[in-house]
């Protein structure tokens, strides 16, 4: 929202008062438009659980809920290892395939998306495809960590000599797949869950 700015440089009282009830994400760092939110503003998030909705927008919230959960999980090991809670064998034993899943799984999610959901979101609602573009260069940022993370987990698979250096290497990668999935979910949620629970049928 572009706020009124009277002579002496102070915002006008309709401006102010414009802006304090203007439709906010439920998260500060968000980087969705005012306007993009005018969805959110009808369904907020204490309603995404509702009767009159749970069967539309439930199936969509658990799928995030797993990967916030395999991300966590894999961070957790990660720094246990780091910490010295793990030896070497038990790290790998515990983190090679869960990666390898891990990485599978959200490739094909974001794909589905990409491919799919969003393109169809923006045909029902095209003032929004500015936000939708935002989450699909979120999946090619993604995609690459992820393409880095799994390199990294395919070197470890074959390294039963410890190797701290790239054990770093991994967490560091997890760290920043951890920010930016955090970040890209729920502006995500934000902009979709909405839409899921308002449509017909």
């Amino acid at each position: 929202m572009t706020l009124s700015i009277t002579s002496d440089n102070k915002a006008s009282p309709q401006a102010l008062d414009d802006d304090l009830f203007a439709p906010s994400p439920r998260h500060p760092e968000s980087r969705l438009e005012a306007e993009w939110l005018f969805l959110f503003n009808k369904l907020p998030p204490d309603q995404w659980f509702g009767a009159d909705y749970a069967y539309k927008t439930s199936g969509w919230l658990k799928v995030h809920t797993n990967i916030r959960k395999r991300q966590r999980i894999l961070t957790q090991i990660s720094t246990a290892y780091q910490s010295g809670e793990f030896g070497w064998s038990e790290y790998r034993s515990q983190i090679l395939k869960r990666i390898n899943m891990h990485v599978l799984k959200l490739h094909q999610h974001h794909g589905v998306e990409d491919e799919g959901f969003f393109p169809k979101f923006i045909r029902m609602y095209p003032q929004l495809q500015e936000g939708f573009e935002i989450l699909r260069r979120d999946h090619e940022r993604l995609d690459a960590l992820l393409d880095e993370l799994q390199a990294q987990n395919d070197q470890l698979s074959r390294t039963e000599v410890e190797d701290k250096v790239l054990a770093v290497q991994l967490h560091q990668t997890l760290v920043d797949v951890t920010n930016l999935l955090s970040q890209h979910l729920s502006d995500e949620e934000d902009l979709v869950i909405p839409i899921l629970g308002l449509r017909q049928g």
